[in-house]
């Protein structure tokens, strides 16, 4: 029986000339318009975004997949099955027979043991969910091993649920990396990382044509895939950062699927008939608040700062399709998260005056504003224009603002996250977890470690939730830290739960965007 992989697409477009002239996409071909500059590198092991984990996750196959229609339900891909030992600190995979990576070498556990080896080495951001469970470079050698070319054996360093780590090896990080094609590119001891920032060594249904930075990215189908041929012989993401420049693309058929719209653009298109998919996010849109600065670092201050953001028109119009309102750190839906919407961070600039007086600001405040990207300057300009009648003055300072804050060089910043864990602990880690609050612990993939709040009480709950098995205790916990965190009050404040919407043209089926970014292209079709 085929192996189907569910959500996917692929496409193709053709190209003529050298000033990159486009003609409509044939029936066999994928193409997809969106933003190339998020893509710096294409090595599994340095990625933690959208597109880029979108290209990687039909470049490489993991062990396990998580669908996006059943984020419950972990399910095989090159590991065949698996089982965990009585003391739950033991994960054995059974490595799936005839699969081959694009180099025409089978995939082995040696493949797989030395994919997450390499990642907990290089330490680079894709290794973030893996090192969670306590894997590290002094002791990932001896506790991820190969006993033979099939057979792969995880013993964990420490009590954690292993639903939690299956859900890491689904992540595009961990897409399994063919270990004889990369060694020999390997440059001064570099495990292939410049090689593979431009190149690809998977097992996936697509195999990586041409990349050209901020132009275009092309993939063809493999047709000895071990689960069949995809339908799509090839699929292009085609650099479009202008949104009205991707509507009139998707309206003359240029392009098949469309990333990073505009609301209005998107409204258009959706009356017009083509396909929306509201693309239901794990994560935030937020207002994050550094307490390395001493006015923020004021409870009453950060109270006031929960109620100068006017959102929900915002919600209605620019933000449109890109979220919705929602106020907890638990995605709308997960284990632990309010039946109802929470209204706790309401806009009331009154509100936000006197709790401002109260901290000893009767004349308000003035600070520097940060969107962390320029996709998300019209949140930072509708925060200025609201804030403005709090009391709050901002200058706002546009550009890419991500490494900024994740060095706490910043005041206040506006930004918005995703986790590729499909449960309530990958929201929880990021927004409510700070080990280690020095500066020079550098934990800069904690969002909580970044504002500088040390949390203690929340940062062991959050550890007990990580190896609590017992669904309804799991719950309670996840409750816990929520109702602490907005307890603080907190220096991330919550507004929107992000979505990620697709704009698919007519005729395109099988493209379903998938909440941790791995949409995957095997099932895609064109009539």
């Amino acid at each position: 029986m085929r192996y189907r992989l569910l959500a996917g697409l692929a496409a193709v477009a053709l190209i003529t000339g050298a000033g990159g002239a486009f003609a409509a996409s044939p029936p066999n071909a994928l193409v997809i318009g969106t933003n190339l500059g998020a893509i710096p590198a294409l090595d599994p092991a340095a990625i933690n975004a959208r597109t880029v984990s979108e290209v990687v996750s039909n470049l490489y196959d993991n062990l396990v997949i998580v669908n996006p229609d059943d984020l419950t339900t972990i399910r095989p891909m090159l590991a065949e099955k698996w089982t965990v030992s009585d003391d739950k600190r033991t994960i054995t995979m059974t490595i799936r027979k005839g699969a081959t990576f694009s180099s025409g070498n089978p995939v082995t556990a040696e493949d797989a043991a030395w994919t997450i080896q390499r990642v907990i080495k290089m330490g680079a951001v894709g290794s973030t969910d893996i090192a969670l469970w306590g894997f590290t470079k002094d002791n990932v050698d001896s506790l991820v091993q190969a006993t033979d070319p099939q057979t792969l054996v995880i013993k964990l360093p420490e009590p954690v649920s292993t639903d939690l780590v299956l859900y890491s090896l689904a992540g595009a990080s961990l897409g399994i990396v063919d270990k004889k094609t990369v060694l020999a590119n390997e440059k001064n001891g570099d495990l292939g990382q410049n090689w593979l920032k431009s190149n690809s060594a998977g097992s996936g249904p697509f195999k990586l044509t041409q990349w050209r930075p901020n132009d275009i990215l092309l993939t063809d189908a493999r047709a000895d895939y071990w689960a069949g041929a995809p339908a799509m012989k090839r699929v292009v993401m085609r650099h479009v950062p202008e949104s009205g420049n991707m509507r009139l693309q998707l309206e003359a058929g240029d392009i098949d699927v469309g990333q990073y719209m505009a609301s209005g653009d998107i409204e258009a298109l959706e009356a017009k008939g083509a396909t929306i998919d509201p693309g239901p996010g794990l994560g935030f849109y937020y207002i994050a608040l550094n307490t390395q600065d001493p006015d923020l670092a004021k409870p009453k201050v950060r109270e006031a700062f929960q109620h100068i953001l006017d959102w929900r028109p915002l919600a209605a119009t620019t933000m449109k399709y890109n979220g919705f309102p929602w106020q907890s750190i638990i995605p709308k839906g997960m284990s632990g998260a309010p039946t109802a919407e929470p209204t706790g961070h309401e806009y009331d600039p009154e509100k936000a005056k006197k709790l401002l007086a109260e901290a000893g600001y009767p004349n308000g405040l003035k600070k520097t504003l940060f969107p962390s990207s320029d996709a998300l300057l019209k949140m930072a300009v509708a925060l200025q224009d609201s804030a403005r009648k709090a009391g709050v003055e901002f200058e706002i300072v546009p550009g890419e603002h991500t490494p900024d804050f994740r060095a706490r060089k910043f005041q206040v910043l506006v930004g918005n996250s995703g986790t590729r864990l499909p449960d309530p602990f990958g929201t929880l880690v990021q927004y409510a977890y700070n080990p280690d609050n020095r500066d020079e612990a550098k934990l800069g993939g904690y969002y909580l470690w970044r504002t500088a709040l040390d949390a203690p009480e929340l940062t062991k709950l959050v550890d007990q939730s990580k190896a609590e098995t017992d669904p309804e205790k799991r719950k309670a916990l996840f409750e816990q830290v929520d109702k602490g965190y907005q307890a603080l009050p907190p220096t991330l404040i919550v507004t929107l739960q992000r979505t990620d919407p697709y704009v698919i043209k007519k005729g395109v089926s099988g493209y379903v965007g998938h909440p941790t970014w791995s949409t995957r292209w095997f099932d895609v079709k064109k009539n």
